[in-house]
C-alpha cells in the first residue's frame, strides 16, 4: 500500500469516528423551529390555563414517542414570579418542572450528546433556568423583551438559544430524564427542544404500557421472612392498563405484580450473597421482555425504617417549623439549613440554590443561633437569598445535597467547603471541611433570617477558651412582627459552642459595627454575632458541637455534656447514629408491609413529621 492510499484510509478512519463521536445526529425533537408555540399545548394565549391542566408537577412527564405535544407539552413554563404559576403570599415559592422521558437501545463509549432549548421570548425581567440530564445541571439566567408572546403575538419577541453538552457517559441504555425548571424569575415560552447524539446511537422502542425509568442494585439488603435480600431496584412509570411486570435474575422467576396508575420503585428481591457476583436480569411486561441486563449483586448493609426517611420531602413552599436537618424526636434542637429571607414562610425553600447558616431553633415564632462555615473577606450580615455575595452566604452544589435521617451534607461552591450536620435533642455536632489556602472562619450569628422577626434585647458572647464559646441572646418578637396583638415570644437562648481545633483569631459584630477582642455584648440590637477563624492548614477539618438551654449557660454545658461529650466525644458517625437508633425505636412502632419503596418512603416520611 502506497503512501497516498495510508493517507486517504487515515483520514477515512478520522472522518467516520468524528461522524460518530460528534452530536450530529438528531435523537429527537420536540416541536417545530419556526419561532412560534403554536403546536404546543395550551397555546397561544392559555397561560392562565397551566394549574387547572394539572401541568408543572413533579410526577407529570412528557414520553418521547408516546406523549402529544399539542396535549402534553405546554407552551409555556411559569416562574416563580408568576401568581397564574400558583406563588402567593400565603401559597409561597411555586415552581414548576417539565420531565421529558426517553428510552436508548445502544449508546457508544465516546461522543458528545446536545440539549437545546430554543425559547421564543422569556419575562422581561429575567428568568433563571435548569437543565438537567441524569442529573448533570446547568443554569442559565436571562432576560426577554415582548410580554406579547404569552398571547402569542411574536412580532417583537427576542429569540433565546440554551445548549447543554453532555458526555456520553451521562447517558444510559434503557430509561433517560431531562427535566426542566425555572428557579428563579418569570415565564418562558417553547419554540422547539431537541437532542442531538453521537451517529451510531440507538432509540428504543417504548412498551405501551408502562416506562422503565431505571434498574439497579440496592445499596441496603433486607430481612423477608428470616431470609436475607438485596432488593433490585426497579423504578416503572405506568403508562396505561394493567399490565403485569415480571422480573427473572439468572433463569429464575422472582418477582411478578399488576401495576394500576403512577411510578413505582419496587424493591425486587434478590437473594443476598456473600460474595460479589454478575447476574442476568430480566424485565418483562405481560410475560413479553422488555429489559434485560447484567447487575452486580454484594454485601451490603442492612436497611433499617430510619433510612426511608427523606427530610426533604415535604419542604417546599412550607413553613419554619418543616426543613430538613437532624431533627430527634420532640427535640429542643432543630438544626437545619435556612436559604430563605426573612418574612413569611422563611426558612428552607429546596429550589434555592444558595445557603444563609444553620440555625438552632425551628419553632412557631421562634428562632436563633444560626452558625455558618466560610472563608475569604468578612462580611457580618447573610446576603440576600438571589444576591449570595452580598453577604456570607454561600452558592450551593444542589447535586451534593443529601438529607436522609440524622444527617445533613451540602457542597458550599462560592467557599468549597463542606459542611455536614447531626444532632441530639439538645446540643448540634457539625463538621466542616475546608480548603487549606486561606483561613475558614464560622460565622455565630444571633439574629437570623427566620418566619417571624425578633429584637435582641441583650446579647452575651465570649471566647472563655481556645477552644470554647459561651453566651446567650435574650429575644422577643413583639407585636406586630408575630401573627396576634397578644402572642409576644420573649425568651433567652443559652449556648455552648466547643471546637476540636484551636481558634486563631476572634471577632464580633454589634448592628453595622464590627468588633475586636473575645467579648461581645450590647443591649437592644438588630444584629449582633462572634465570628472566630481556624488554620486550615493544620486544621482543614474544624469540628463544633454546641448545647443549648432556655434556662442558663450552665444548663447548655450539662446539655453538650450529658448528650454529646460524655458519651461520644468527637465522634461525628456516632451520633448520627445515635439519632438513627432512636428513631428507629419510633418508627418500628408501626410496620407496614409493601414492595413499593416509594410507599415506605412517603409513610414514614409523614411519620416523621408527626414527632
Amino acid at each position: 500500500m502506497n503512501l497516498h492510499k495510508i493517507i486517504i484510509l487515515i483520514c477515512y478512519v478520522y472522518f467516520t469516528q468524528s461522524l460518530a463521536f460528534s452530536s450530529d445526529k438528531l435523537i429527537w425533537e420536540i416541536g417545530k423551529e419556526d419561532n412560534s408555540a403554536a403546536e404546543f399545548a395550551l397555546a397561544p394565549a392559555g397561560y392562565k390555563q397551566f394549574l387547572e391542566k394539572d401541568f408543572g408537577y413533579e410526577d407529570r412527564y412528557f414520553l418521547i414517542g408516546h406523549s402529544d405535544e399539542k396535549h402534553d407539552f405546554p407552551y409555556v413554563l411559569p416562574g416563580p414570579d408568576d401568581t397564574w404559576g400558583g406563588t402567593w403570599g400565603t401559597s409561597g415559592w411555586r415552581t414548576h418542572d417539565i420531565n421529558i422521558l426517553f428510552n436508548l437501545a445502544h449508546i457508544p463509549a465516546k461522543g458528545e450528546w446536545k440539549l437545546v432549548v430554543d425559547l421564543v421570548d422569556l419575562n422581561s425581567s429575567r428568568a433563571v433556568i435548569k437543565m438537567n440530564i441524569n442529573g448533570a445541571e446547568k443554569k442559565f439566567e436571562r432576560k426577554g423583551q415582548s410580554a406579547e408572546v404569552l398571547n402569542g403575538v411574536t412580532a417583537n419577541a427576542k429569540e433565546q438559544i440554551l445548549e447543554f453538552t453532555v458526555s456520553s457517559d451521562q447517558m444510559k441504555k434503557g430509561g433517560n430524564t431531562i427535566t426542566l425548571s425555572v428557579l428563579e424569575g418569570g415565564w418562558v415560552v417553547f419554540d422547539q427542544i431537541y437532542l442531538k447524539g453521537p451517529g451510531d446511537t440507538q432509540s428504543g422502542v417504548n412498551n405501551e404500557q408502562l416506562f422503565i425509568r431505571n434498574v439497579s442494585p440496592a445499596p441496603y439488603e433486607l430481612e423477608i421472612s428470616d431470609k436475607m435480600v438485596q432488593p433490585l431496584l426497579v423504578d416503572v412509570e405506568h403508562i396505561s392498563g394493567n399490565p403485569t411486570l415480571s422480573v427473572i435474575l439468572d433463569g429464575n422467576s422472582l418477582f411478578e405484580t399488576m401495576l394500576d396508575t403512577a411510578r413505582y420503585l419496587f424493591e425486587v428481591p434478590m437473594p443476598a450473597v456473600a460474595k460479589t457476583r454478575k447476574s442476568k436480569y430480566q424485565i418483562l411486561v405481560n410475560n413479553e421482555v422488555v429489559e434485560q441486563g447484567t447487575v452486580i449483586r454484594s454485601r451490603q448493609r442492612l436497611q433499617t425504617l430510619a433510612d426511608y426517611v427523606d427530610t426533604k420531602m415535604g419542604t417546599a413552599h412550607s413553613r419554619w417549623m418543616i426543613a430538613p436537618g437532624p431533627w430527634m424526636p420532640f427535640s429542643m434542637v432543630k438544626l437545619s439549613p435556612d436559604n430563605q429571607n426573612m418574612g413569611w414562610q422563611a426558612g428552607y425553600q429546596p429550589t434555592f440554590e444558595t445557603l444563609g447558616c444553620f440555625s438552632h431553633i425551628h419553632e412557631w415564632t421562634m428562632a436563633g443561633l444560626g452558625v455558618m462555615p466560610t472563608n475569604g473577606k468578612l462580611f457580618t450580615k447573610v446576603g440576600d437569598q438571589f444576591k449570595p455575595d452580598e453577604g456570607y452566604r454561600s452558592r450551593i452544589d444542589k447535586t451534593t445535597e443529601e438529607a436522609p435521617l440524622g444527617y445533613y451534607k451540602v457542597f458550599l461552591t462560592d467557599t468549597k467547603i463542606w459542611a455536614e450536620l447531626t444532632a441530639t435533642e439538645r446540643a448540634s455536632f457539625q463538621r466542616y471541611t475546608f480548603p487549606d489556602d486561606k483561613d475558614g472562619r464560622v460565622m455565630i450569628d444571633m439574629h437570623v433570617q427566620a418566619e417571624y422577626d425578633y429584637n435582641l434585647l441583650e446579647v452575651y458572647i465570649k471566647k472563655v477558651s481556645d477552644t470554647r464559646i459561651e453566651g446567650y441572646s435574650h429575644q422577643i418578637s413583639p407585636r406586630p412582627t408575630v401573627w396576634s396583638n397578644d402572642a409576644d415570644q420573649e425568651y433567652v437562648v443559652n449556648f455552648v459552642i466547643e471546637f476540636d481545633a484551636p481558634i486563631k483569631n476572634v471577632g464580633g459584630w454589634l448592628n453595622d459595627e464590627v468588633t475586636g477582642g473575645t467579648l461581645v455584648e450590647g443591649k437592644n440590637l438588630k444584629d449582633a454575632g462572634l465570628y472566630v477563624e481556624f488554620d486550615t492548614k493544620k486544621y482543614p477539618v474544624v469540628q463544633t458541637r454546641t448545647g443549648i438551654s432556655l434556662v442558663s449557660i450552665a444548663n447548655a454545658g450539662e446539655n453538650l455534656r450529658t448528650e454529646i461529650s460524655e458519651p461520644f466525644g468527637w465522634n461525628f458517625e456516632a451520633v448520627v447514629q445515635n439519632q438513627k437508633t432512636v428513631w428507629n425505636d419510633m418508627l418500628n412502632r408501626l410496620v407496614i408491609t409493601s414492595n413499593n419503596k416509594m410507599e415506605k418512603v412517603r409513610f414514614y416520611t409523614n411519620l416523621y413529621r408527626a414527632f
